[in-house]
C-alpha cells in the first residue's frame, strides 16, 4: 500500500478519536500529506512511507514528547496526536496550514514575491525568532530546508511545519536533513550531530537564501559541475565548503549569468548583514562546528535592517535610510530628515506609519516574540510634528507620565524619557 485511499478512516491514538481522509495535499520524501476531517474540523495527516526510519520505534516516541511538550509559539504547525498503525506504518495530525500562505520554495523560484524589503525582513525576523524561542525550550530542529516554511507574502507571517524531527538536546531523530542545508559536520557526520549549532548554520543559509536568492556555497565551484554527484556534494558541502564571498578564499566566486540574484543583491546588503554571513560562513565555524551568529545577534542585524528600511516620501518606493544614506536609491533626490529615536543599539529614522517592535528598545524579550509589535510612528499633515502611538496592551510609564494603549506621545528633537527601562532620546 503506498497511498491512502479518499474516504479511509484511520484511528488515533489515545483516544483521541479518527480521522477520515479528505483528499492530498503533497508528497516529500519521508511521506504524504493529506486533508483530513477529525470530529468534523478539516486538518493535516503527514502519512509516512514505509522504511524511511531506522528505529520507528524511538521516532514514535520522540513525537509523543513533543506532543506532550506542546508548541513553543503559534509558529510551529506542531504534531497534535498520532495514528495508530496501519499497514506497517503510520503518520500525525497536525493544524492545516491557511490559504495566502506559500512555501519557501515558491519565493526562491520566483513564483511568488514579498510585497516589500519590510515584509521580507519580517519574515526573516518571525523565523530567527521562533527558532530562539525553540532552542531556548531545549529542543534543536535537525533538518531545517527550503520545505519547512509557510509564508504570507503581503503580511510576512511564517508557519514552520515538519516539527516531527524536532528533538530535546542530545537526542536525535534519525533525520539528518537535506545536503545543500545541513551542516558540514552532519554531512561528515560528526558525533553528537545535529545539535543547535547545526540548526544555526542551516539557519544561516535559509536567511542567506531569503535576502540574497543564492546559496552561501554555490559559486563557481559547484557550477563547473556538470553533474553533482554524492561524492562532489559531499566535498562542496562537508569537507571543503567555501563562502561565495569569503574575504580570503576567492576559488568559489559568483558566475556572471549564472549568479546574478547574489552579484545584484549582495552590494545593497548593510555592511553588518554581510558581515554577520561572512562570520556564519567561516571556515572554521563550518568544519568545527562552532557557534557562528547566535540567534539574538541575526535579530538585532535584521531588526536594525528593517528600521533602517522606509518609504520615500518623494517617489514612494522603500529605500534605506541612515546618517550615511540620506538619497533615495530610486528617485535618487535627497530625502528630508525628520529626525531619529535614539535606542540603546542604534537609531530608528523617523518616518511616518513606521512599526516600532519592544526589540528595538531592550533585548530582554525572552518573554514576548522579539517581532511584538508596541507601536507606531504618526505624524501631522504638515510633517512637523512627529508622535509615538502605543499600541501594546499595558501602558507606557514615560517620565512617570502614563501612555496607556491608543493613545500618544508627542516627541521633538532633544526630548530624552525612558521606555521598556531603557534610555531613549530623540535626535
Amino acid at each position: 500500500m503506498a497511498e491512502l485511499e479518499y474516504g479511509k478512516k484511520i484511528e488515533l491514538e489515545g483516544g483521541k478519536g479518527s480521522v477520515t481522509i479528505i483528499s492530498k495535499l503533497g508528497e516529500g520524501g519521508q511521506g504524504y500529506v493529506y486533508k483530513v476531517d477529525h470530529r468534523g474540523r478539516q486538518m493535516a495527516l503527514k502519512w509516512y512511507k514505509k522504511g524511511v526510519f531506522r528505529n520507528a520505534d524511538k521516532f514514535k516516541e520522540n513525537l509523543n514528547n513533543n506532543i506532550k511538550e506542546k508548541a513553543p509559539t503559534d509558529k510551529f504547525l506542531w504534531p497534535i496526536a498520532i495514528t495508530q498503525n496501519y499497514d506497517g506504518t503510520f503518520g500525525y495530525i497536525m493544524e492545516l496550514r491557511p490559504s495566502g500562505y506559500y512555501e519557501l520554495s515558491d519565493f526562491l523560484i520566483g513564483k511568488t514575491e514579498f510585497a516589500s524589503i519590510d515584509i521580507m525582513l519580517k519574515a526573516a525576523i518571525e523565523i530567527v525568532d521562533s527558532f530562539r524561542i525553540l532552542h531556548n525550550k531545549g529542543f534543536s530542529y535537525q533538518d531545517l530546508n527550503d520545505g519547512n516554511f509557510f509564508i504570507d507574502p503581503q503580511t510576512g507571517n511564517v508557519l514552520i511545519c515538519d516539527n516531527d524531527n524536532v528533538s530535546q538536546f542530545g537526542d536525535g531523530s534519525g533525520i539528518a536533513g537535506k545536503c545543500r542545508y545541513m551542516a558540514p559536520a552532519v554531512i561528515l557526520g560528526m558525533e553528537g550531530t545535529p545539535n543547535k549549532r547545526t540548526d544555526l548554520f542551516s539557519l544561516a543559509v535559509i536567511l542567506f537564501l531569503i535576502l540574497l536568492r543564492n546559496h552561501p556555497l554555490e559559486g563557481e565551484n559547484v557550477t563547473r559541475k556538470a553533474v553533482m554527484t554524492e561524492q562532489i556534494q559531499k566535498k562542496y558541502y562537508g569537507e571543503s565548503p567555501v563562502f561565495i564571498a569569503d574575504p580570503i578564499d576567492t576559488s568559489n566566486r559568483p558566475v556572471h549569468g549564472v549568479h546574478n540574484n547574489f552579484i545584484t543583491r549582495w552590494p545593497q546588503m548593510p555592511d553588518y548583514i554581510q558581515n554577520a554571513f561572512i562570520t556564519a560562513f567561516k571556515k572554521d565555524v563550518m568544519l568545527e562546528n562552532k557557534v557562528g551568529v547566535t540567534e539574538k545577534e541575526w535579530l538585532q542585524y535584521l531588526l536594525r535592517f528593517r528600521a533602517e528600511v522606509n518609504i520615500c516620501p518623494n517617489c514612494g518606493r522603500e529605500t534605506r535610510y541612515t546618517p550615511d544614506i540620506t538619497s533615495c536609491v530610486c528617485c535618487k533626490q535627497n530625502i528630508p530628515n525628520y529626525g531619529y529615536i535614539k535606542t540603546p543599539y542604534y537609531n530608528i529614522p523617523i518616518f511616518s506609519k513606521k512599526e516600532l517592535v519592544e526589540a528595538y528598545f531592550t533585548d530582554c524579550y525572552d518573554h514576548n516574540e522579539a517581532s511584538h509589535q508596541i507601536g507606531t510612528i504618526s505624524m501631522n499633515k504638515s510633517r512637523t510634528k512627529a508622535s509615538l502611538v502605543n499600541e501594546d496592551i499595558d501602558p507606557w510609564n514615560v517620565n512617570n507620565t502614563l501612555i496607556p494603549n491608543g493613545e500618544r506621545l508627542i516627541i521633538s528633537n532633544g526630548m530624552r524619557f525612558r521606555l521598556y527601562s531603557e534610555n531613549v532620546e530623540i535626535l
